[in-house]
C-alpha cells in the first residue's frame, strides 16, 4: 500500500468564520480523531491534499500526518471521511483518523475482476453483484484491490467471498457465501406486440361508412313517400 506524506496545520475550530476564511486562503478544514483522545482540528493545503487523493488508493492510504503549531508531531492517518463542496467541485471537509500500526483494522478493499468467463464465451453475460468486499488486516498490510479470477464461470455459476485467495495476513469479514460476481443468461427483448388496432380502426371506419351508404339508401324511399301524399 502506498504510504503518501501531508503536512496540516492546528487551527481554532468551532467557528463558521473561520472555516470560510482557511477555505477562501485555499486551505481545507480538517478533523483528527483518535480512539480515546480528544479531536484535534487542523487545515490542510487544499491543492496538494485534493491532487494527492486523485493519484492514491483513495481512502486506504495511510498518510505519515507532520502536524505544525500546537499539538505538533508526527504520526500516521488514514481519511476517515470526507465532504465535497457540489458547486465548486472541491472538497471542503476532511476527517483524519489517527492508526496504530500495531492493530487490526476493517476497511473496504475493491473487487477487481480478470480473465474471460467461459459463460461470457458462451453468450452469458457479467453481473457485478459487489464492487467491494470488508477485510480486517494491520494497516501496512492493506490490500489495494483483490483480484477475481472468472475465468472457470459457465453461464449460472457464481464467485463468492470463499473463492477468494486473500493475501497472508488479511482475512474477510464479508460473509463467506456472499455472491460477487455471477455469469448469467442475456435478457431476451420482448418484441412490442403486433399492431392489433389496425383491423380494429378499420372497421370503424367502415362502419360510418355503412351508415352513410344506409342514409343514401334511405333518402329515395322518403321522397317517393313525399309524393304518394301528394296525389
Amino acid at each position: 500500500m502506498e504510504r503518501l506524506k501531508v503536512a496540516a496545520e492546528v487551527r481554532e475550530g468551532g467557528k463558521k468564520g473561520i472555516t470560510r476564511r482557511l477555505r477562501k486562503d485555499g486551505r481545507i478544514p480538517a478533523v483528527l480523531y483518535g480512539r480515546g483522545e480528544k479531536p484535534v482540528n487542523l487545515s490542510l493545503h487544499a491543492k496538494e491534499f485534493t491532487h494527492m487523493m486523485k493519484g492514491s488508493a483513495g481512502t486506504n492510504a495511510l498518510i505519515d500526518l507532520t502536524v505544525t503549531g500546537e499539538k505538533a508531531g508526527q504520526l500516521v492517518v488514514m481519511v476517515k471521511d470526507f465532504q465535497t463542496d457540489i458547486l465548486r467541485h472541491a472538497i471542503s471537509h476532511v476527517d483524519l483518523l489517527k492508526i496504530d500500526m500495531t492493530q487490526k483494522i476493517s476497511v473496504k478493499i475493491p473487487v477487481h475482476i480478470v480473465g474471460k468467463a467461459v459463460g461470457v464465451v458462451n453468450g452469458g453475460l457479467i453481473e457485478l453483484v459487489n464492487r467491494d468486499i470488508e477485510v480486517r488486516c494491520l494497516p501496512g498490510n492493506i490490500p489495494e484491490k483483490i483480484d477475481v479470477d472468472i475465468t472457470p464461470l459457465d453461464i449460472g455459476n457464481s464467485f463468492h467471498t470463499k473463492d477468494l485467495k486473500l493475501p497472508d495476513g488479511v482475512e474477510a469479514v464479508t460473509g463467506a457465501d456472499q455472491t460477487i460476481v455471477s455469469i448469467v443468461t442475456p435478457r431476451e427483448e420482448v418484441a412490442a406486440p403486433a399492431a392489433e388496432a389496425a383491423p380494429a380502426e378499420g372497421a370503424a371506419a367502415a362502419a360510418p361508412a355503412a351508415g352513410e351508404a344506409g342514409k343514401a339508401e334511405a333518402k329515395p324511399e322518403a321522397k317517393a313517400e313525399g309524393k304518394a301524399e301528394k296525389k
